[in-house]
């Protein structure tokens, strides 16, 4: 008797899914972009989807790419960028492949995500009123403290100041002054919503800081460093005005509203 031994290659019963880097666990920083190598190949059907989805520690679940495929082979290169955050988080990336007739293959990658630049936190409603108001005094706005402040105080506090060009002018004046010593850059492209520690700081070094900003509108976002602090701290305010109250008549109403945001640097 002769036994004839007879090799075969085995199909793989579930495509295969290969994501570069390999590691389960990457160690990022927020702000920065990933370039994920995604290959996958099928040996008994065609592909069909390619998923992924995002987890943020306990947020839901955020799909980033759904999209349908054919033919036996992926090949795909996908950058993603770890989100901006106050203070460290993890985000579980998962990717599935599909073959068409459903079966899939899965992996995960989990993002460490530590701080490169940190998101800001808005305060809102703040306001300071005209200098000619004969009601309210608080004509001026300490922006370190975040509290509108009396025109009479000590100049150090005063970060912005209403200054009217005549005392006897009833429309308020939309000139902006810092006695203590700040500067402002006008800056209406800013991305406010979206700002960090750094942009803001960048912000104001793109631009030409002035001692006297004119013609404060609505919806004008206004970088401000403050001035009469120690040197080796920077602090940088970004101010979005949301509303200007010019009563006809009486300066005794007129006042300035805005939103704002806060970054400090120590050296």
């Amino acid at each position: 008797m002769i036994l004839v031994l007879a090799s075969c290659k085995r199909e793989n019963e579930i495509p295969v899914l290969t994501v570069t880097p390999s590691a389960p666990v990457l160690a990022v920083t927020s702000g920065n972009v990933i370039t994920f190598r995604i290959t996958g190949t099928s040996d008994k059907s065609n592909l069909s989807r390619l998923l992924i989805t995002s987890k943020r520690d306990n947020d839901f679940t955020v799909t980033e790419i759904d999209t349908a495929l054919s033919g036996g082979g992926l090949n795909w290169t996908w950058e993603y960028q770890v989100q901006h955050a106050a203070e460290p988080y993890a985000t579980r990336l998962t990717f599935e492949l599909y073959e068409a007739d459903g079966d899939k293959m899965s992996t995960r990658r989990t993002l460490s995500v530590s701080l490169g630049a940190i998101l800001l936190t808005e305060s809102a409603g703040h306001q300071f009123y005209s200098r000619n108001s004969a009601t309210h005094g608080e004509s001026a706005f300490d922006l370190e403290e975040r509290l509108p402040i009396l025109y009479t105080v000590d100049s150090t506090r005063r970060d912005l100041q209403d200054d009217p060009v005549s005392a006897s002018e009833t429309e308020i004046s939309r000139i902006w002054i810092s006695p203590s010593g700040g500067r402002m850059v006008r800056f209406n492209g800013f991305d406010y919503a979206n700002a960090t520690n750094v942009s803001v700081r960048n912000a104001f070094n793109s631009g030409v800081p002035v001692e006297e900003l004119t013609s404060v509108a609505v919806n004008d976002v206004i970088i401000v460093k403050l001035g009469s602090l120690p040197a080796n701290v920077s602090h940088y305010a970004a101010v979005r005005v949301t509303d200007i109250l010019d009563e006809p008549g009486s300066a005794d109403n007129d006042r300035y509203t805005f939103n704002m945001k806060w970054a400090v640097f120590v050296e």
